[in-house]
């Protein structure tokens, strides 16, 4: 593995095994898993299990062919989006989600600037690293990119919306100056690499508004907050009471399994459907989209957006008392 790879400890974990929300090390340590962003439905959940051992004795090929898999999947997730979302591309992972959003929004803008958050993180792929400021050195910012403060910025001024629209006026103009315009922003929904922040009321409704008349399309990144992750919402954009024109999904989708989509309006599909063809040789394959159905009925049966708001709240509530003890915990969120 090359010295870039980031394993994020400075004492790496040898992780052997996980069942449900615990991990084992390979000298038998249990630990309680209140990190990882994956598996989503519990480590080695079996009904996941099973799917993907059913399908896989069955069936797996890239998706040349016709599979009822992958258009019930492609069904279920449209119809848990609000608005003219009835589209879906599948692909592998976060970053080809995001990579693939940032084409559809180039081709249908025809403009190549992009609105990202300060602290984002949207993947590693050329294009969607370029607008991952969270990884790179602020002087390397590529002039297509700019960043847009933090949403708490806002959060402690008056007349927030003035503030927020003055800089989003400031970035577009930037963008218009050296003649890219503004394809789209992209934000994670709760804004996870910049701290977990849920903006102010009316925010991304807002930025949201002025972007489309900009001409350009809002996208949001649901590859962290998504699939029922903040309890209250299966997306993260509907805290906000908004509906974007592109969305991602990814992480969780598949509690493991690779697989990650993207979905648009008819509208939008068609433009970038008339301009590209678009193939991902393992983007919903058979096994693929049984696990991501598999996560679907589990987060439905065992009912994990109430169970998530109800831990969500124990966890915030206990956490503050903690931190009117401790000086070094600065804030709480979530």
């Amino acid at each position: 593995m090359g010295n870039a790879s980031s394993l994020f400890y400075s004492e790496p974990l040898h992780i052997v095994r996980g069942e449900d929300v615990w991990l084992y090390d390979a000298e038998g340590k249990k630990y309680l898993d209140v990190y990882n962003n994956v598996a989503h439905v519990g480590h080695s959940n079996p009904y996941v299990v099973e799917a993907i051992t059913r399908q896989a004795k069955t069936l797996n090929t890239n998706t040349r062919y016709l599979h009822e898999n992958i258009v019930d999947l492609a069904e279920k997730i449209t119809k848990l989006m609000p608005g003219e979302l009835s589209v879906c591309y599948f692909v592998c992972s976060g970053s080809e989600a995001n990579d693939l959003a940032l084409q559809i929004a180039r081709t249908y803008t025809k403009k190549q600037g992009c609105l990202v958050s300060e602290n984002a993180y949207h993947g590693n792929t050329t294009a969607v690293f370029q607008m991952s400021p969270e990884d790179f050195a602020p002087e390397t910012r590529q002039e297509w990119v700019h960043t847009l403060p933090n949403p708490i910025k806002y959060q402690q001024t008056d007349q927030a919306e003035a503030h927020y629209l003055k800089d989003l006026s400031f970035a577009m103009d930037n963008l218009d100056d050296i003649g890219v315009g503004t394809a789209a922003v992209i934000f994670d929904s709760i804004f996870s690499s910049d701290g977990i922040f849920l903006p102010p009321s009316g925010y991304l409704k807002t930025i949201y508004g002025a972007v489309r008349t900009s001409g350009g399309l809002a996208i949001a990144d649901e590859v962290q907050s998504g699939f029922g992750r903040t309890g209250s919402y299966m997306w993260g954009f509907s805290h906000d009471g908004v509906v974007p024109d592109i969305v991602t999904l990814g992480k969780p989708m598949g509690n493991g399994y690779p697989i990650a989509a993207v979905v648009t309006t008819d509208e939008i599909a068609q433009t970038y459907n008339k301009e590209y063809g678009y193939f991902n040789t393992f983007g919903g394959n058979p096994v693929a989209c049984a696990a991501g159905l598999a996560v679907l009925e589990i987060i439905k049966k065992d009912q994990l957006m109430k169970h998530a708001k109800s831990t969500g709240l124990y966890f915030y509530q206990e956490l503050i008392k903690l931190a009117g003890k401790y000086e070094l915990i600065s804030d709480v969120r979530g």
